[in-house]
């Protein structure tokens, strides 16, 4: 999920037009270097006396990129509605593609359904043989395959792009009907006994890839919300260490004084 993440927040980056990019980075190189400033000169406000050392000012370098960083990166999601819709897109015509996908979720389909009627499969031809298929009885068969195809693509979706799955969350029941449908059609207006089961993932691809970009102008927000929740954890570290050896470094002088009177 983190790596899906900073791939995304990547590619927003490099989505930002150069000469609006120049600009942030300005913004984002002066911010920083008054995180730096700040965070050398904000222990001052209880001991005076305290200097920052070599080590801190690797801390308040840290502290300075991540300030930066985060200029950088909050600007750059604007951009991520547009990345979103074209990652959804992809992952839609990669997955009609994809045999490995296809041959599993029809082998995961077709003992789904045997458990429900095993009569109807006597002399069908299992997974991997030629002429399988999956035969459609009842409707309880149809909708057994129905939905472990639907899931399938969602658990595809989830597992490619955790992230954004956490952010958009594809939906098990969004193509179930119209492929059920789809299914009780193409039995009336074609004479074959065999269902080809592409159309049902072309559907439920197709519905899933619309629920999901109905849903990806949410991302913004949400991940402008993680990126600040983020950069304030993280930026409690340099500075919340420096604080410390501050506080024990007047401590420690209070204590001398203490010996000395």
């Amino acid at each position: 999920m983190i790596r899906d993440f900073f791939e995304i927040l990547f590619q927003c980056v490099a989505a930002v037009d150069s000469g609006a990019f120049l600009g942030i980075l300005t913004l984002a190189l002066v911010l920083g270097l008054l995180c730096w400033v700040a965070c050398s000169y904000y222990t001052r406000l209880w001991n005076k006396r305290f200097r920052v050392k070599l080590q801190h000012h690797v801390l308040c370098a840290i502290a300075a990129f991540l300030t930066a960083l985060f200029v950088i990166s909050y600007h750059a999601v604007d951009k991520l509605e547009f990345i979103v819709n074209d990652i959804i897109d992809v992952w839609n015509t990669e997955l009609l593609d994809n045999k490995d996908w296809t041959d599993q979720t029809y082998e995961t389909a077709f003992f789904a359904v045997k458990k429900v009627k095993p009569a109807a499969f006597a002399n069908v031809p299992e997974p991997g043989n030629p002429n399988s298929y999956i035969p459609f009885n009842d409707v309880k068969m149809i909708q057994t395959c129905v939905e472990t195809y639907v899931e399938k693509a969602c658990d595809n979706f989830s597992t490619i792009h955790p992230f954004l799955n956490l952010m958009l969350s594809a939906k098990p029941g969004v193509s179930q009907e119209e492929i059920i449908a789809d299914i009780h059609e193409y039995f009336q207006t074609v004479q074959v006994d065999v269902y080809p089961l592409s159309r049902a993932v072309e559907i439920a691809a197709r519905n899933i890839r619309e629920n999901l970009l109905e849903q990806s102008p949410k991302t913004v927000w949400k991940t402008s919300l993680i990126l600040v929740i983020l950069f304030m954890v993280v930026q409690l570290i340099p500075f919340g260490f420096i604080g410390y050896c501050a506080y024990k470094d007047l401590k420690i002088s209070n204590d001398i004084q203490f010996y000395q009177y």
